[in-house]
């Protein structure tokens, strides 16, 4: 069954509501540390991923972040995870349309928005009788989007205050959204142009190698360093078409900057070899890296949700 439920703000963890009908916490063993770590995580959500859960013995917090606010619910363990985030999502859905934004923003009080308690209290009842709903609700999206993106799973050595923090000793890695960002899957097009890309850096590399093969074994008055220098750009030409193709797989910080400037790279790179290779030739590895640009500029990434309708 759920016990809490505790909005938040997530800029600054104000909390903003939660239910006032607070079950008795002896009659369930250890629900009120459960309760503490449920009132720290709704200050500190902001530093991990939009959907995450917390095992604490016999209970499960859930929580989801997003549009600047933070939805925490308290269940049992065995309570069913599709239906605590089907909760959350129909938490976040009605306190939207509860308050508006500036309401929200302009909350300087714990609580200040206790209004809430109502529908907060009546859609609690409502997921902890589920046979008596009178809408049944469509659980197949839910369940089929938490098993493509499962939540992450918090432990209790996060909650811990610098954790995350550098020190002269070790550095261990801080847990935040941005840490978990990644691509949303690469379109048909977007596979095209990264095939044609590693097509295009392993000619380079066959050219390249054959050039130089042939300037080593034929040393004499028609080969000389030209070749050489010719051979190497070719090979720079492959190893930019390849970090290319990286970089439409992998969501770099800076990759529009690195995107622009292996164009440019290549662009002149092409410049040079323009009397070894065919106009066509040409045209052809600028245009792979052109497009190849165009789809890192537009790829789009997987981070938190805008809307979070589950």
């Amino acid at each position: 069954m759920i016990h809490f439920a505790i909005v938040s703000r997530s800029t600054d963890g104000l909390a903003l509501a939660a239910n006032s009908d607070s079950p008795q916490m002896s009659l369930y063993p250890g629900l009120e540390d459960s309760y503490r770590k449920l009132k720290l995580l709704s200050r500190i959500s902001a530093k991990f991923p939009d959907r995450c859960l917390l095992q604490c013995n016999n209970h499960t917090i859930y929580f989801i972040t997003a549009l600047d606010l933070s939805l925490l619910v308290l269940c049992d363990v065995t309570y069913p995870q599709v239906l605590a985030f089907s909760f959350l999502s129909d938490l976040q859905r009605e306190f939207l349309q509860f308050f508006d934004k500036q309401r929200v923003m302009s909350v300087y009080r714990p609580y200040a928005l206790i209004d809430f308690d109502v529908p907060l209290q009546k859609l609690k009842h409502k997921y902890n009788n589920p046979r008596s709903l009178s809408t049944r609700v469509n659980l197949s999206d839910l369940t089929q989007e938490l098993r493509l993106r499962p939540p992450y799973y918090l432990c209790e050595e996060e909650l811990r205050p610098g954790y995350g923090q550098k020190s002269n000793d070790d550095s261990i890695k801080t847990t935040t959204a941005s840490s978990y960002t990644r691509f949303l899957p690469l379109h048909f097009l977007g596979i095209v142009s990264l095939m044609l890309s590693c097509f295009c850096g392993v000619l380079n590399f066959s050219r390249g190698v054959h050039i130089m093969n042939d300037t080593h074994s034929h040393i004499d008055s028609t080969f000389d360093s030209e070749h050489y220098q010719t051979g190497a750009t070719f090979l720079v030409c492959c190893f930019l078409s390849f970090y290319q193709a990286y970089l439409i797989c992998y969501p770099l910080k800076r990759r529009k900057a690195l995107a622009c400037a292996t164009l440019g790279s290549i662009c002149m790179c092409q410049l040079y070899l323009w009397e070894h290779r065919s106009i066509f030739g040409s045209i052809f590895h600028v245009t792979v890296a052109c497009y190849g640009t165009f789809v890192i500029m537009t790829r789009q990434l997987q981070s938190k949700l805008p809307q979070y309708t589950l």
